[in-house]
């Protein structure tokens, strides 16, 4: 059974009105959906409203690599995750038009997942059509994800250690498991990057991201290489690297 999984941190408002919304909009029952939240969320109570028959697991976890890890433990080897950061608008397709069949799209992306033998996947980055329509709709190489929507066969031998660049550790981690990792380029997450409160905003600032970005560089250094952005951000750029 595909579960869809939800981390969130102080921001029941955004959870509710946006990922949770999107989920009951694709009919996605709430017994599928598996909410984690921090035992020290001040706002603990009004997620619970909206409780129903969702999966609450309350942790004292901090950090989304560290919740990552976390939810590697909490489900079983091979377990289809879907997980959805908690602010997720809207998922649109590569004419930025809303995807009407969300459960499809999961569906396919676990079926051909399963048949190319990799464990994670996820979407294009950012919903501009000149660049999806260029790229072919579904690819196996080493590509940046974000981890707004991935999905993954649950791997317990996959254990992050950053909590700031974990998408691009998932990515390159993953890829060196398995080979591949596949990314659907036709369809992106809208969202909100950088708002305020959530996990991956607990404790992250310019200097810790950069701290976690060196780390990946330089255990990485045959697939990324540390760069600066001309806002000031440290990111990473994949390197064009031989298998």
């Amino acid at each position: 059974m595909t579960k869809y999984i939800i981390p969130s941190f102080q921001r029941p408002h955004i959870a509710k009105e946006q990922t949770l919304a999107f989920l009951k909009r694709h009919k996605i029952d709430d017994k599928d959906i598996h909410l984690f939240l921090r035992s020290d969320d001040p706002y603990l109570n009004d997620y619970m409203d909206r409780a129903t028959d969702m999966n609450i697991h309350i942790s004292d976890v901090k950090g989304i690599g560290n919740t990552h890890n976390h939810i590697t433990e909490h489900f079983d080897e091979d377990d289809f995750l879907v997980e959805i950061d908690d602010d997720l608008q809207e998922l649109v397709d590569n004419e930025r038009k809303p995807v009407k069949d969300f459960k499809g799209i999961v569906e396919t992306m676990r079926y051909k997942m399963s048949m190319e033998g990799t464990s994670y996947g996820g979407t294009y980055q950012v919903a501009n059509p000149k660049f999806m329509s260029g790229n072919k709709e579904y690819t196996t190489d080493l590509r940046y994800m974000l981890g707004c929507l991935r999905f993954r066969f649950n791997r317990k031998d996959i254990r992050l250690e950053t909590n700031y660049a974990e998408d691009m550790e998932n990515c390159i981690k993953h890829y060196i498991r398995d080979g591949k990792i596949m990314k659907n380029n036709w369809i992106a997450p809208k969202t909100k990057n950088y708002q305020s409160g959530g996990c991956k905003n607990d404790g992250r600032d310019n200097e810790t991201e950069k701290s976690d970005k060196v780390f990946l560089s330089t255990r990485f250094p045959q697939y990324c290489r540390l760069f600066q952005r001309k806002s000031g951000i440290w990111d990473l750029r994949i390197r064009e690297y031989k298998v």
